[in-house]
């Protein structure tokens, strides 16, 4: 995130907001545990460039926060994370404009944190995972919105029945039918490793859908369950990543978990095809089939 405020003015700006802890920061974001109203919730603070003062356009930034709050309003599965108290507010702190809202505060561990510790998950949190995904991918289906970046750092494993994985941030998320936030129609959004081999087609924006949410969740509970993630294989630069992405097939699921079952490791290996139409693509099929195993 480009110019992350200074905690000191952030308090100044905001002093009916007791600002506990920075806890991460984004591409534009940063969060921060807080007390709002009495309750403890996520505090997120993003940065809004200055457009030129002749331009009449809104920044992408405001655009996407817009979009992001619209977006969790209309969606109602318990594992998308929920709004805060706060509503969006302008605020200007050590001459830059910030936009500042909240969500819920999630008490638990990124699975990124989780793979990076070496943490060998059972079937059955994989499974609970994966179900959670794709009740989430269904709601956003049903609301015409693509999130575009599932990925373990952006996925939280609580310790609650209720909601066992709760997926995070809609920053970037895509909404069918609608006009395109990025002013750049060639800009491609997204964590690499986990982008499906469609959004590198031309005319991008055409081609993908709620199966590109599908390859990245699968993707997501590939790594997850193995511990390894099948395109990065120790080399990080883009260029390396980009041609695994396009031209390798991932070895099985089922060669990093002999111990889980094959159907489970056969949908994964499935959802992650290069070609959406070979991807399963009933929702409801897939979540049938995972509560029966």
């Amino acid at each position: 995130m480009e110019f992350k405020p200074d905690s000191e003015l952030l308090k100044k700006a905001l002093p009916d907001i007791e600002i506990i802890r920075f806890v991460a920061m984004g591409g534009y974001k940063a969060v921060y545990e807080a007390i709002i109203n009495g309750k403890k919730e996520a505090l997120k603070v993003a940065y809004i460039p200055r457009e030129d003062d002749r331009s009449e356009e809104v920044p992408d930034t405001l655009l996407r926060i817009k979009r992001e709050v619209e977006s969790l309003n209309q969606c109602k599965c318990p594992y998308l994370v929920r709004l805060g108290s706060l509503k969006p507010q302008w605020h200007i702190i050590g001459f830059h404009n910030y936009i500042v809202y909240s969500e819920e505060f999630l008490e638990g561990k990124s699975l990124a944190e989780l793979i990076k510790s070496g943490f060998k998950p059972t079937f059955d949190q994989c499974r609970k995972l994966l179900l959670c995904f794709l009740y989430v991918i269904k709601e956003l289906k049903m609301n015409k919105l693509i999130h575009r970046d599932i990925k373990p750092a952006n996925v939280l494993a609580l310790d609650d029945p209720d909601r066992p994985y709760v997926v995070l941030d809609l920053g970037i998320a895509f909404k069918l039918d609608s006009t395109a936030i990025t002013r750049d129609p060639n800009a491609v959004l997204g964590t690499l490793p986990y982008m499906p081999p469609e959004t590198f087609t031309e005319n991008f924006h055409q081609q993908i859908d709620f199966r590109s949410d599908l390859y990245s969740a699968a993707l997501t509970t590939y790594e997850y369950a193995s511990g390894t993630h099948p395109f990065i294989q120790g080399q990080r630069s883009d260029p390396f990543i980009l041609q695994r992405i396009l031209k390798i097939t991932p070895s099985s699921l089922y060669s990093h978990r002999p111990d889980f079952p094959g159907s489970f490791c056969q949908m994964i290996d499935q959802l992650i095809k290069k070609i959406p139409a070979l991807r399963p693509s009933n929702i409801d099929d897939l979540i049938k089939k995972l509560e029966a195993l």
